[in-house]
């Protein structure tokens, strides 16, 4: 049955905006949720990021342990991102100032499912610093697939734009991954706009029955960008325009649905042209060619969406910004709950 309820209210809390929500379940079936927590609304505002473990499905959630701090060298430290690993453990990536300034890409570990956390590795070298400016990671959450790869998606802007440094535009697109549990990344194939998908950027992976990597990504017109790859990190069919899923040029999340020997893709998003609100979540059960079932969460407001899924349980969560971030909400349901039938 679906219920919504609210994270990181604003009482008794030291920030003002909570923003860039991540989430995942771990094998554990522990629901782990993140953010940037900022001091301004800014998406260059001095923040830090925490995350907060949830035993029950969501029902209550330990206090927040904080991952990263800005601080006066570093203000902003942006994106966060995890997944876990064939072997248990959870990784952790974020950037410090968008990678530039100075600002390194970081990866922590944690090896008892999100209590506690290793020190920091810088991976910034694997982030292509020679040919970028700014550089972030997902946002949301990174994937595994089923040759034990670990992908995250990244956006970039090249150099060759001749831009300002700080510019978010135009950007590409790529994905981080390591085939070694951590140890080492490396920066996959280059995705760049076109005239179709211009400046692509923030981007989600789901992991197909067939082994196939989905990639649902935004861009600079009110639609969603796709595209498929065998492995996550090359080969990648051209991006397209996915023209049934509208968009307000905010952040949508994509999922792996696998339980009870029915497996679906899920996709998240705010379902408008113009505006942050119609969060909706939809179900495909053709590796996302169409996705002809939908249930609407919040018709008049909403933000960056995300989604997971606990697969040994069935449950969904979708995890959203309302008023940019001043509050979130977390509903949680079934797929029945999405497609109104038993699967």
């Amino acid at each position: 049955m679906l219920q919504i309820r609210d994270l990181w209210a604003r009482e008794h809390s030291p920030y003002k905006r909570n923003r860039i929500p991540g989430m995942i379940v771990t094998s554990r079936g522990t629901l782990i949720v993140y953010n940037e927590a900022r001091m301004e609304g800014s998406d260059w505002a001095q923040m830090d990021i925490f995350m907060q473990r949830s035993e029950d499905g969501g029902e209550t959630f330990l206090p927040p342990l904080v991952l990263a701090r800005g601080t006066e060298t570093h203000p902003t430290v942006n994106n966060p991102v995890m997944m876990e690993d064939g072997v248990g453990a959870i990784h952790f990536l974020y950037c410090e100032d968008y990678g530039i300034r100075g600002g390194r890409i970081l990866h922590r570990i944690s090896t008892d499912d999100g209590l506690s956390w290793g020190d920091a590795t810088d991976i910034t070298a694997s982030t292509l610093p020679f040919y970028r400016n700014a550089f972030a990671l997902g946002p949301g959450h990174g994937i595994r697939t089923q040759d034990g790869t670990l992908v995250v998606p990244v956006w970039m802007v090249p150099k060759c734009y001749e831009q300002e440094e700080n510019a978010h535009v135009p950007s590409c697109i790529s994905t981080l991954y390591s085939k070694d549990n951590g140890a080492h990344f490396q920066l996959g194939d280059v995705l760049v706009g076109t005239e179709e998908i211009p400046s692509p950027n923030e981007t989600e992976l789901a992991l197909l029955p067939d082994g196939r990597i989905y990639l649902n990504a935004r861009m600079r017109r009110p639609r969603r960008a796709v595209a498929y790859s065998k492995n996550g990190y090359s080969g990648w069919t051209p991006l397209k325009a996915d023209e049934a899923l509208v968009c307000p040029m905010s952040f949508g999340s994509c999922v792996a649905y696998a339980h009870g020997g029915t497996s679906a893709l899920l996709f998240s998003n705010c379902n408008s042209e113009t505006a942050r609100d119609h969060v909706t979540v939809r179900a495909s059960f053709d590796g996302g060619a169409t996705f002809p079932h939908a249930l609407l969460l919040d018709e008049t407001r909403g933000g960056y969406v995300e989604t997971a899924v606990d697969n040994a349980t069935g449950r969904i969560y979708v995890l959203y910004e309302t008023d940019w971030g001043k509050t979130c909400r977390l509903a949680t349901m079934t797929l029945d709950d999405i497609t109104g039938t038993s699967h």
